[in-house]
């Protein structure tokens, strides 16, 4: 019997980066920076003091944090290791935060010290996390949770360079929100730039955005979203400057933008409109010509809003289609944009597209269907979750339930969704998730959830409830929302209905309720 390939660990970019440039900045916080070479000492002693406390080969280990360098510090350590990383987005609730870390079989939780009382009355639950497994970086010492400043001090002397590769790469998955309630993580092995095809897929990433060596790019996005990360690694791979922006905040990123010259950036659509309500006074002030490349996508960008940031920043913004789990599959220029302000562009290269009716028969041009697409760098699948991956595949093509139109020229234009996802501010909401909390409150009979329309953010929570008891008000299913989940799904609009519309099947009538919004 032959034995298996062994694997091979993927290359290392900070070592190459360190070797070729090792005194050239890395990353750049609003207090703290670091050099190539500042983060390559700082990232191994990292990661031997993360192999001391048990974390090993294939394992995940989960972060919580605003933008801040130690973000660096931790994915390269982890690099170092082949150990997943699994983000958890500083909104969410303990409920939510413990769910992540144990469905995701996280070692080790990394968190900024702010969040400590969203994670340690809590730590009996965590059944997964190894015995001295909670850490807490910035501000003072945490009781109850190891200071990350004390993993650099006298780490155990190990061969780092020669661990043995896993016998299967660590997952790092960014959990995105699932129909049936929870969350599904959207798992990619550690090794998967070794994958076919992918070096060439990051390489269509630095062309078509107009990326080099030089880059310095802003990151402003929570880096718990993939868009932000990913560009964020294309820029490392590049050996380029990253920014920090902890969080967004237009006039202080406009600020950076002159004073650091960046080059790029990723913004979701919010980001963009919030830009374009700055007065014009304030910008005229600020050098902002070194921006080459303002990448925007995770929601629709309205056509009037695309054009007006031309027109005011000039021929630097692109947009992109994609998804958590499929990466990025169009992508359109700032000289096709002002043609065709509808479309979200031409398949990236690396992309196949299809689109399908529902009887599932590829559709001709200008006609509507669920768009599917194939990649390189497209999901492994949705982490011990073998049914919701089967039904998002059709084949080796899959799909995140849009709804597209191709035109004749080869440009696609998303149209609907199929699935009641609701997009606020370039966070995805599915609405279950909402409902199934709404439920489990005491004096509520039924509840339906939907997407109301939003001029700054797309959309917002909207809930449809039917009491069981009349005394609950607005406020009371406020305050029980903000204990169980992230503030972004709390509905800002509440209507009390003595019965929800449903259809002979029992099917929520959500289209019903959308058009008395």
């Amino acid at each position: 019997m032959t034995e298996p390939e062994a694997r091979t660990k993927p290359p290392n970019f900070l070592e190459i980066n360190a070797g070729n440039n090792p005194d050239k900045m890395a990353y750049i916080g609003l207090e703290r920076s670091m050099t190539y070479g500042q983060l390559r000492e700082r990232a191994r002693t990292l990661a031997k003091s993360l192999y001391r406390l048990g974390v090993r080969p294939g394992d995940q280990v989960a972060l919580m944090s605003y933008n801040y360098p130690e973000n660096a510090e931790v994915s390269n350590a982890l690099a170092y290791l082949e150990v997943g990383s699994v983000p958890i987005g500083f909104r969410m609730k303990p409920p939510e935060i413990e769910y992540i870390v144990d469905n995701s079989d996280s070692r080790i939780v990394i968190f900024w010290h702010e969040f400590a009382d969203r994670i340690l009355p809590f730590k009996k639950k965590y059944k997964k996390v190894l015995p001295d497994g909670f850490i807490s970086f910035g501000g003072s010492p945490v009781d109850g949770a190891l200071d990350f400043e004390s993993l650099f001090e006298d780490p155990p002397d190990m061969d780092l360079d020669n661990l043995p590769p896993a016998k299967e790469a660590g997952s790092s998955m960014i959990y995105t929100s699932g129909t049936t309630g929870r969350p599904k993580g959207a798992a990619r092995s550690t090794d998967f730039v070794n994958r076919p095809g992918v070096m060439d897929y990051l390489f269509g990433t630095i062309s078509f955005f107009n990326m080099d060596a030089n880059e310095i790019h802003l990151v402003c996005c929570p880096l718990y979203h993939s868009a932000p990360f990913y560009f964020g690694t294309i820029t490392f791979f590049l050996g380029g400057t990253t920014l920090y922006q902890p969080r967004f905040d237009p006039e202080q990123f406009l600020e950076l933008v002159d004073k650091y010259k960046v080059t790029s950036t990723h913004l979701v659509p919010t980001m963009i409109t919030r830009l374009l309500e700055v007065p014009k006074a304030f910008t005229d002030k600020l050098d902002l010509s070194s921006l080459r490349s303002v990448v925007c996508g995770a929601a629709p960008l309205f056509p009037e809003y695309k054009l007006a940031f031309l027109d005011r920043f000039g021929p630097c913004l692109y947009e992109y289609y994609g998804s958590t789990e499929t990466g990025l599959n169009t992508g359109i220029t700032p000289e096709e944009m002002r043609e065709r302000p509808g479309s979200v562009g031409k398949p990236f290269l690396n992309n196949e597209l299809i689109i399908y009716d529902e009887a599932g028969n590829e559709v001709p041009d200008n006609e509507r269907g669920v768009l599917y697409m194939k990649n390189p760098i497209m999901m492994d699948g949705y982490y011990k979750n073998d049914n919701a991956t089967t039904e998002t595949f059709r084949g080796k093509f899959m799909t995140v339930g849009d709804v597209a139109v191709r035109d004749e020229e080869g440009y696609y234009f998303i149209v609907d969704r199929i699935k009641d996802m609701i997009i606020r501010g370039g966070v995805n909401i599915y609405p279950a998730e909402v409902e199934e909390v709404l439920t489990t409150m005491p004096g509520i009979a039924d509840v339906a959830v939907v997407g109301k329309p939003d001029k700054e953010l797309g959309e917002t929570v909207a809930a449809f409830v039917v009491r069981q008891d009349s005394q609950i008000s607005e406020e009371d299913i406020t305050a029980y929302c903000s204990k169980e989940m992230a503030n972004q799904k709390i509905p800002t609009t509440l209507i009390f209905t003595d019965e929800i519309p449903r259809s002979p099947t029992g099917k929520i009538l959500k289209r019903d309720l959308r058009e008395l919004l």
